[in-house]
């Protein structure tokens, strides 16, 4: 079972159709380390997701998020913040860097997705949509 962080609870990354929390904690503790980094709340927007929620909510098939390695968050300054902390934690910091799968950016929605899991075959782990 996932565990509490200093400004994160394990319920705020379970499902939000069946309750169910398969999160894993490395996900919690990278997300607590932007939450340092920004040092301002942030939102869950969505954590684990049943294979039923991830599809009612239009996600990919075997989406992270099934597994428990994905997070979406936001802050009420702006996803621009979360996303320019993110970036800089891989810069700077080795065991983020290490850990972190991949990040996007969704302008107009307003989010970062984060993940923990595997890199992606292109090298490149950051992706910026300006639309969707």
């Amino acid at each position: 079972m996932p565990q509490d962080t200093k400004n994160f609870k394990a319920s705020e990354f379970s499902c939000h159709h069946c309750g169910e929390n398969k999160v894993h904690q490395e996900l919690i503790n990278l997300c607590q380390k932007i939450r340092d980094k920004i040092a301002i709340p942030m939102h869950i927007n969505s954590g684990y997701r049943c294979p039923e929620h991830n599809a009612k909510v239009g996600g990919v098939k075997n989406s992270f998020h099934t597994q428990g390695l994905a997070a979406d968050l936001s802050c009420s300054q702006g996803e621009g913040v979360i996303w320019d902390a993110v970036n800089e934690l891989f810069a700077t910091d080795k065991e983020f860097a290490a850990h972190l799968g991949y990040a996007i950016r969704y302008c107009r929605r307003h989010f970062v997705h984060v993940d923990i899991g595997p890199k992606r075959k292109s090298g490149n782990i950051f992706e910026i949509r300006k639309q969707g």
